[in-house]
């Protein structure tokens, strides 16, 4: 029986397979490597797991993939230094958002929300737009 030989990926090929993925977190929104998640203090009381980026981003990390919502809601609130009124009030437009999904199984990176049914963990980053 005659064994099939793989066909080679060229370097095009592998570049694209791997687009949008990495072993390290990088900031969506700039492509850097943000700082190290940390517990924050909420000024009502409450605490989240997050961070920020060089780029001014703020990220929220939810472990469990299931308080989607909630935990994008922490990080708008976070990039408004904590005002509910600013951030819910916010012209469309006047922040960009991006999603990190962690991989565990493979110890990767993916960017985007991916689907419904996926509950891996997730960084949720927003950065407030200079005003002009």
């Amino acid at each position: 029986m005659e064994r099939k030989r793989r066909k080679r990926k060229t370097d095009e090929e592998r570049a694209r397979a791997t687009e949008g993925r990495s072993r390290v977190l990088k900031c969506p929104l700039c492509g850097e490597t943000p700082g190290i998640p940390s517990d924050i203090d909420t000024p009502f009381g409450g605490e989240v797991e997050g961070g920020t980026c060089g780029c001014g981003a703020v990220y929220v990390y939810d472990r469990t993939g299931k308080m989607l919502g909630e935990a994008f809601t922490e990080a708008l609130v976070m990039a408004f230094e904590w005002d509910y009124d600013a951030a819910f009030s916010a012209p469309d437009g006047s922040y960009e958002e991006g999603v990190v999904r962690f991989n565990p199984r493979v110890t990767q990176f993916l960017l985007g929300e991916g689907d419904a049914r996926d509950r891996s963990p997730r960084f949720y980053f927003v950065r407030r737009k200079k005003a002009d």
